[in-house]
């Protein structure tokens, strides 16, 4: 019953990765999944290092122990694609707990072992982010430009133009992080099979915070504006942009996040931008 229990888990594991898409259905089966794993009884460094992935897949406020299944065992796992995925997964949730440090050690393990270009452009965009967060603008904008060189599939390519820009913009180059921006915007997905054409939408992407999705969608909008010239299109973006902003800061100022003086003066600029194009609409 044991070992029918560890393959059903296995299967479940599989199954869940293959819906990333659908967030609850994904976390069903990882709930499942954890559930039969438990029931088996792992003890092998594989399994402890499994039953880890499928407890930060799940969402089941055992983070914590999930990252200390995983990094208590990692070390006895082979070399292999399996331990590069954990590093990966490992990183992940070291960042949606704050834990920046931890993120940036385990996406530069996960690096050297990977070999396909959108995987690693990947992980640099992560790794670039956990070290967007930690307060190294430098290394972030490093890893942004070799996700760029790096990425092959369009969804990869768009999310690595809008960190770079991003991360371009919050370590003081405004001008060039919105250029970058606008070449992320300007990549848009397929629909069908995607639901949006923007890449910002994708439901399997992880926010980190959760509310930074407002910050790039508000500089999308801005970046936007500046390849516009009719005033009526250009109020529009503002709007758009100011809405976002608001959107982003109570919960950026609740958290005292370091980034919230950047959004607060370019809500005033979109503020001022506004007014200014209100005044010569009349």
């Amino acid at each position: 019953m044991q070992a029918r229990a560890r393959v059903r888990a296995e299967q479940l594991f599989e199954a869940a990765s293959a819906a990333r898409g659908d967030r609850e259905l994904f976390r069903q089966l990882s709930l499942g999944s954890a559930a039969l794993l438990e029931l088996s009884g792992v003890s092998d460094a594989e399994g402890r290092v499994l039953l880890g992935r499928v407890l930060l897949d799940a969402e089941a406020g055992r983070e914590r122990e999930a990252m200390q299944l995983i990094t208590s065992s990692l070390p006895n796992l082979p070399v292999s694609d399996f331990k590069r995925d954990s590093l990966f997964d490992l990183g992940l949730g070291a960042m949606l707990n704050g834990d920046y440090v931890l993120a940036e050690r385990a996406f530069s393990q996960a690096l050297a072992l990977a070999w396909n270009s959108d995987f690693r452009a990947s992980i640099h965009r992560n790794r670039g982010k956990a070290r967007m967060l930690g307060g190294d603008a430098r290394g972030s904008v490093a890893d942004f430009r070799a996700a760029v060189r790096l990425a092959r599939g369009t969804e990869v390519l768009a999310l690595s133009y809008f960190g770079l820009g991003v991360a371009l913009e919050r370590s003081g180059d405004f001008p060039q992080g919105l250029a970058e921006v606008a070449r992320g915007a300007a990549i848009r997905m397929p629909s069908p099979p995607y639901a949006s054409e923007s890449v910002l939408d994708l439901p399997s992407l992880r926010w980190v915070p959760e509310y930074d999705v407002h910050y790039f969608r508000a500089l999308s909008y801005m970046a936007r504006e500046s390849q516009q010239s009719e005033r009526a299109d250009r109020a529009e973006s503002f709007a758009l942009a100011l809405e976002s902003w608001n959107q982003y800061l109570p919960a950026a100022l609740a958290r005292a996040d370091r980034f919230a003086a950047n959004a607060e003066r370019h809500r005033k600029r979109c503020q001022e931008a506004l007014s200014e194009l209100s005044k010569l609409q009349r």
